[in-house]
């Protein structure tokens, strides 16, 4: 028994949209095999055009769409695009006289190269973080593709003396949601870890920066940060404080230092110049310091003062004595 003659064609335009699918790109991904079909059945009772010549057409003119990486956010407007050529065939060929196919599609996937490059897919951040805008579909296997990063990030060591405030960042460099994230800060004393579980809570709010305004070692370890949505954790960064302890010189200074703050006035007070200061006669035995100007012209009127004070003393006695 024959098969009829639709039935057969309509075989053969499957055959052909199978064969051809490999080198439609981003179309493939978006329009069905059924109306594919539709497509070179339309054209074969508009044109005449053999089946398998609209296949090659096809499969020639939109192979160049395979090497598109779409950002996710551009995913749904593509798709309304290519759900587009059918109806932008079946509008060439009502207001006649009839285009050829190969011109049709030409014209449309010149248009898709547009759209398709119009907002390019951000590129992924290392180390760690759920990146959400860097969430990419290729057009090559019509797949989704994340970052596939950890979530718990790298230890960053962070160096302090003691008594010095310290600033944590908990900030990326890939975009966040605007809204609805929640950001917890935690401590585990004195020790590098990244259990969340062993963790104690500090903090839950929305700031990204941490401030400890006076650094001691009582608070020494590790401070972590977790910023989440409401569906899941995008990013857990970790933060070790190194301590290095003051001596009892310097903490007697700076306690010192903070109380002179607190009790003396806020204008400053001429500096006292001693005698000590002035008649430092270790200077002049001092070949690999120069003396100041002002310095030497004290040193020499004293040292005149002294000799004709001598002078003196030694030559009255004696005029009186000779004489």
């Amino acid at each position: 028994m024959l098969l009829p003659l639709w039935i057969l064609r309509y075989l053969l335009l499957l055959c052909a949209v199978h064969w051809v699918q490999e080198g439609l790109g981003c179309y493939k991904c978006f329009v069905s095999n059924k109306e594919r079909v539709e497509i070179c059945d339309y054209v074969f009772m508009k044109q005449r055009l053999d089946v398998e010549i609209c296949s090659r057409i096809m499969k020639k003119t939109f192979l160049p769409l395979d090497t598109y990486v779409i950002a996710m956010s551009q995913k749904e407007i593509v798709r309304q695009a290519m759900n587009g050529f059918y109806d932008e065939v079946k509008k060439q060929y009502t207001q006649g006289p009839y285009p050829l196919f190969r011109m049709i599609a030409q014209n449309f996937t010149t248009r898709m190269h547009w759209v398709l490059a119009a907002k390019r897919p951000m590129e992924c951040v290392p180390p760690c973080g759920v990146q959400e805008k860097a969430r990419k579909f290729n057009c090559l296997n019509c797949e989704e593709e994340s970052c596939n990063l950890p979530i718990e990030c790298p230890i960053e060591d962070v160096y302090v003396h003691e008594f010095q405030r310290v600033v944590m960042n908990c900030s990326t460099d890939f975009p966040l949601p605007v809204d609805d994230i929640t950001v917890r800060w935690k401590f585990y004393w004195n020790d590098r870890t990244r259990r969340w579980s062993h963790f104690t809570a500090l903090h839950k709010g929305v700031e990204l920066f941490f401030l400890i305004t006076r650094m001691v070692l009582e608070k020494q370890g590790t401070y972590a940060c977790e910023i989440s949505t409401d569906e899941d954790v995008l990013i857990r960064k970790y933060f070790f404080i190194n301590v290095t302890s003051s001596s009892l010189y310097e903490s007697m200074k700076h306690m010192q230092e903070l109380f002179e703050r607190i009790v003396q006035p806020t204008t400053p007070k001429p500096a006292r110049v001693g005698l000590r200061n002035l008649f430092v006669f270790r200077d002049l035995l001092n070949p690999k310091k120069p003396l100041p100007v002002a310095k030497y012209i004290l040193y020499t009127a004293i040292v005149s003062t002294i000799t004709v004070l001598l002078v003196l003393i030694v030559g009255i006695p004696c005029y009186f004595i000779y004489k």
